[in-house]
């Protein structure tokens, strides 16, 4: 926290102090006007008054100095301004990067605990609310603060009347504007949050409208998102009526001033006050003063505000992805590096969420060109093992090479730019087909060739799908237009597209009927894919004779490796397993058919 709050203050530290001494100098010039108005009266009149600056023999030079001093004031006022939202805005870039390359940087199992919805919250209220401190806080802080300094001595000098009365009223006001404005912020720091929940609460009801609107539960979610909207707008409202009080208290103290400051003159003046003093004290309490105390509670209420922004930010920043502890092994790494027919090696891989060990010396090699399946019941960690690969886990590994190269010591973007990776659920974005087979916005029509062979050897039959404008067709957001096996056929086209050398797949078959299975085996996993490493985490018994070997997982832990015959021969859990995963295919068939969805 305090970190980034010294990087708002100290960061071009020399533009910070220009600002500071804009609005110095606009306070200075803003006192000056009543000044010099106080002189032109007492030429015009013939008083003399208790302090002179300059004497000029002609009045006029007094008024046109008082109207340069207020244009040049307000001038540098706006001056002030316009370099605190520069600067505001400068820091808003760093910060808004900065959140960015976090988010991409924390790894799945870190993010898990964080919802969509706070990650938005962050990029849309807090980035900008952290900076405040610069285009709110710092002039807001910097008029009130001279002002307030200022004004006292200057009605001493010209009224030569005692201080106190004026400082001990101003101390009240801004004790109790700060404590208003501490309240305010509270209320501010609860907008945020209530904001926040309430912008994952949607963003999960708008992603899983569908299946929510097919459960019957669309009333059980948007009775939570109701209630959320009921205590966001009962915190507005505490909000608004406690910012209506500041700012009348603030419109008001004026008049309580001027009539401290005319009782002192009454009362402890040593002379007799002129009409250009009294014009001038009136001007300064009345005129001068008026935007100072309108602008100090909310100076503490946006400093505050910036400064809840900035703790999350802070906690968000501090945020570290999970990474298991080593243990020392007796691996002969170098002999793993010489060894170079291996695509993937893997040695002593472990990961731990929390307290929970979600995958347990994990050890295996895969050939160059190897098709390697992983199976496993649900929860087993297979899914874990592949993201753990692309180094999207906290996972520790004693040993991790792709091909000759280590792959703990490469930069992550350069690990995966070895593998392709179809996730159980196919990412689909809201574009045409042929952008997203490509897998890029706005791609040449001179590449249709290249996606159209992909989509074919994935069984994606432009002319049998239903796709009426072909590769233009737009799929609609999350791949709402497609069934959930075209979403995987094109995901796997996709992958083609690609032409990386190691292909995570992961249960990508799920959704697709046994024919189209056989034939995306046949062209692609068994046919153009033959010389990629191929590792296939499926639960489906069909595709197991068809790989080289078979990695067998049970909570978290590798039990076997072989080939299907092997395994079934020789493993009786996984014997358990195959008849498991028979036995509820079948029940599923009987319940409701099998058919591509």
């Amino acid at each position: 926290m305090n970190k980034l709050f010294a990087e708002v203050v100290f960061t071009r530290f020399p533009a910070r102090i220009l600002i500071v001494l804009c609005s110095l100098g606009a306070a200075v010039l803003g006192l000056l006007g009543p000044f010099f108005q106080k002189e032109f009266v007492d030429r015009l009149t013939g008083a003399e008054g208790h302090l002179h600056l300059w004497r000029f023999e002609s009045p006029l030079v007094y008024i046109l100095l008082a109207f340069l001093a207020l244009i040049a004031g307000q001038s540098l006022y706006q001056i002030t301004s316009y370099l605190a939202v520069k600067e505001s805005l400068l820091m808003q870039r760093i910060f808004a990067k900065r959140v960015y390359d976090k988010t991409l940087h924390l790894q799945v199992d870190t993010m898990s605990g964080k919802p969509v919805g706070e990650i938005v919250s962050l990029y849309a209220t807090d980035v900008q609310g952290s900076t405040v401190f610069l285009d709110q806080t710092l002039p807001a802080g910097t008029a009130t603060f001279f002002p307030l300094l200022l004004a006292p001595f200057a009605i001493g000098m010209l009224f030569d009347v005692p201080l106190w009365p004026t400082v001990l009223t101003m101390a009240f006001i801004v004790v109790f504007n700060t404590l208003m404005a501490l309240r305010q912020s509270r209320f501010f720091f609860k907008f945020k949050q209530l904001a926040a929940e309430r912008i994952g609460l949607v963003n999960e009801w708008i992603q899983n409208i569908r299946t929510i609107r097919i459960l019957g539960w669309i009333r059980h979610f948007e009775k939570n998102i109701f209630a959320k909207r009921t205590q966001e707008t009962t915190n507005r409202v505490h909000m608004v009526t406690n910012g209506q009080v500041m700012n009348s208290v603030s419109s008001s103290i004026t008049f309580l001033l001027n009539v401290i400051a005319l009782s002192s003159l009454v009362f402890w003046s040593n002379h007799q006050a002129t009409s250009g003093e009294i014009l001038a004290l009136l001007w300064i309490l009345s005129g001068f003063l008026t935007r100072p105390f309108r602008q100090m509670p909310w100076f503490f209420t946006f400093a505050f505000d910036s400064w809840t922004s900035l703790k999350r930010l802070e906690d968000f920043f501090s945020l570290k992805n999970n990474q298991t502890e080593t243990t020392e092994t007796a691996v002969d790494k170098a002999a793993l590096q010489r060894d170079k027919k291996y695509s993937v090696q893997v040695h002593g891989l472990n990961l731990s969420v929390g307290k929970r060990k979600i995958l347990k010396d994990i050890d295996f090699s895969i050939e160059h060109g190897e098709f390697v399946a992983i199976v496993g019941e649900v929860g087993a960690g297979k899914s874990m093992l592949l993201l753990s690969l692309l180094r999207e886990t906290g996972a520790s590994f004693d040993t991790y090479r792709l091909g000759d190269k280590d792959a703990l010591e490469a930069p992550i973007d350069e690990v995966r730019e070895h593998f392709s990776y179809v996730p159980q659920e196919g990412f689909i974005m809201n574009a045409s087909l042929r952008e997203n087979v490509a897998f890029i916005y706005d791609i040449e029509a001179d590449r249709d060739p290249l996606v159209e062979e992909s989509l074919k050897l994935a069984q994606f039959d432009l002319s049998a799908e239903k796709v009426e404008s072909g590769l233009n067709t737009e799929i609609g957001e999350r791949g709402v237009n497609l069934s959930g096996g075209q979403r995987q056929r094109v995901g796997l086209a996709r992958v083609h597209y690609q032409r990386s050398s190691i292909l995570l797949l992961d249960d990508c078959l799920s959704a697709v009927d046994v024919d189209t299975e056989q034939k995306l085996f046949e062209t692609l996993l068994l046919g153009a894919w033959k010389e990629h490493t191929r590792i296939l985490v499926t639960h489906r018994l069909s595709a197991l004779h068809r790989v080289d070997r078979i990695l067998f997982m049970e909570d978290g832990k590798i039990l076997d490796d072989g080939s299907f015959e092997e395994l079934l021969a020789r493993n009786p859990k996984f014997r358990e397993y195959t008849t498991s995963v028979a036995q509820e295919a079948t029940e599923r068939k009987d319940k409701v058919g099998y058919v591509e969805s």
